[in-house]
């Protein structure tokens, strides 16, 4: 009985290898694949859910999805915590940084959620949602600049709900035209079918450039010529085409400067306005316009992605939560914070076109 007992138990070594095997192959079951965190939520279920959840609900699917994302890619959410106590601390207490980092975090959720939203969920609703929950302020200036009859390069950030500037812009009826670089061919189609829809609904006048299809720098002078908006984001840090003559202050972080905007004004001559949409509780949103001055006709002379920057910088330090550039901001400057944390240890556009693009849409 014994002998027999003996002969059947499995030797140590091959109980520890089997352990080992088990651990892994339990870890690599819940283990992401390497993508983004667009990508990631972009995965077809999702795209599913978001056509039929009410709004509440797939927001709430959404910062399920995107905690998980984070416990799992640990190192990207430690680079954006890093990046804000980098670029805020001294300035905001310690308790209320911390959670200014909860609520960034919460913001990007809100981010990818507008963008399924824009891109997946009912049309008829989503059209109602544009006309009736987004308000515009300032929209004296924008329809003057259209009156002069040479379009308007609207310069916005990765801030609040730019997923629904174009969209919003179209449901007004004013002519809107979008340099976009889709992610996901899925996204690229059900944009481009959504504008087409809206056209033809008579919703409004939508047009995506797509980045990676044709001569995009024609393709934005043709639109400033037939008098539309063009919609570009100043903080595409890796899309800028650098000046060689200048840096640019953001944050207190020194950066290169970009010189794309200027040369696209100037080809075109058309006038420039800031617009950045706040996100003012649930479901209500507010769109801020304001001109941008031409270099000739600025008090100093500076450089109109300098004055976008300047923009964008002052509605981020108000609201570092509703930013969601952290991420690229942190890559840019890691090496000087993390020089930075060893001290204390020890005693961080399509470039063709002269516009940023985004690339996570």
């Amino acid at each position: 009985m014994s002998s027999t007992t003996q002969s059947a138990r499995i030797p140590a070594p091959v109980m520890g290898i089997s352990r080992l095997i088990l651990k892994r192959n339990f870890k690599n079951l819940f283990r992401l694949p390497k993508v983004s965190l667009s990508k990631f939520l972009q995965l077809r279920l999702n795209t599913i859910l978001i056509r039929f959840l009410p709004f509440a609900i797939s927001r709430w699917y959404i910062v399920i999805l995107g905690k998980l994302y984070y416990l799992l890619n640990w190192q990207e959410r430690r680079l954006i915590r890093n990046t804000i106590q980098q670029v805020f601390k001294g300035r905001i207490p310690a308790r209320t940084l911390k959670g200014k980092i909860r609520e960034t975090f919460k913001g990007i959720f809100d981010h990818y959620h507008e963008k399924l939203f824009m891109a997946y969920s009912n049309f008829p609703r989503l059209v109602d949602f544009l006309k009736t929950r987004i308000r515009f302020q300032g929209k004296e200036a924008l329809r003057e600049a259209l009156a002069g009859g040479k379009g308007v390069i609207l310069v916005t950030g990765h801030y609040g709900a730019v997923e629904f500037l174009p969209g919003a812009l179209a449901a007004h009826k004013y002519p809107t035209s979008m340099i976009c670089r889709f992610q996901t061919q899925s996204l690229r189609v059900s944009l481009s079918q959504r504008a087409e829809d809206g056209k033809r609904a008579e919703y409004g006048d939508l047009h995506l450039i797509d980045a990676d299809e044709g001569n995009i720098i024609l393709a934005a002078m043709k639109a400033l010529k037939q008098g539309r908006i063009l919609i570009t984001e100043c903080d595409e840090f890796d899309e800028w085409r650098p000046d060689p003559n200048r840096d640019s202050q953001f944050l207190g972080c020194k950066l290169t400067s970009d010189r794309t905007l200027e040369l696209l004004q100037k080809r075109s001559g058309s006038p420039v306005i800031s617009a950045l949409i706040k996100r003012e509780g649930k479901r209500n949103y507010t769109c801020n316009l304001s001109p941008v001055p031409v270099p000739s006709s600025s008090p100093m002379n500076m450089a109109l992605s300098e004055q976008c920057l300047r923009v964008l910088e002052t509605w981020v330090e108000s609201h570092p939560e509703q930013w969601y550039q952290w991420k690229k901001l942190g890559m840019m400057i890691k090496s000087q914070f993390e020089v930075k944390h060893d001290r204390q240890d020890s005693g961080y556009l399509a470039p063709e076109v002269g516009v940023s693009v985004p690339d996570q849409a």
